[in-house]
């Protein structure tokens, strides 16, 4: 509870007709605020961040999926534009495990190869379909069986063809598909 300080301040004037006052009321608050006031306005922070968390949570973990789709198109691209070009004179693909995929050249992926470009998924994130024709299945998440899309022509069509699902841990989950043609396409 606040109390109210006041005060007075009377100023007498002399004029040829008489005397006048002239008084002025002066009213003294504390400043700052008080601690209810404070605890108040916490309280209604913290019930706005209660309720924010959620969607915020949300929203990163889709934007994670779809960083992933991407970054896995652009490493697919890389491997068919290096072949292309006849980079090293070498084949290259992409390697795909639960919690990560590499790019890697050579005509088979070699966990100890130094060239290989690792690209690490978030916590929030995963490899959870791996399906390519020809070669059968891959089994997630070790990345063994067929997991590997390879680019062996200057034409950039892949060996294997086929579908690479990314899922966020909110059920979120994006699609990279590769044809025969070697057009890779996401959804």
């Amino acid at each position: 509870m606040r109390t109210q300080v006041q005060s007075a301040e009377c100023k007498v004037q002399r004029t040829p007709g008489g005397a006048s006052a002239l008084c002025t009321l002066h009213s003294a608050l504390p400043a700052g605020f008080t601690v209810l006031e404070v605890l108040v306005v916490i309280a209604m922070i913290g019930a706005v961040a209660l309720l924010a968390a959620p969607f915020l949570s949300t929203g990163l973990t889709t934007n994670d999926v779809s960083i992933a789709e991407t970054e896995a198109r652009d490493a697919l691209r890389e491997a068919q534009a290096s072949v292309m070009s006849g980079r090293n004179n070498a084949r290259f693909g992409v390697h795909f495990e639960g919690t990560a995929f590499v790019l890697f050249q050579g005509a088979t992926y070699s966990v100890a190869d130094p060239n290989n470009v690792t690209h690490q998924l978030t916590g929030r994130t995963e490899v959870t379909v791996v399906t390519l024709s020809p070669g059968g299945s891959c089994t997630l998440p070790a990345g063994t069986g067929n997991c590997d899309v390879h680019f062996a022509n200057r034409r950039g069509m892949p060996t294997e063809n086929g579908v690479i699902t990314f899922t966020g841990d909110g059920g979120q989950a994006r699609t990279v598909t590769i044809n025969a043609a070697g057009m890779i396409d996401a959804n």
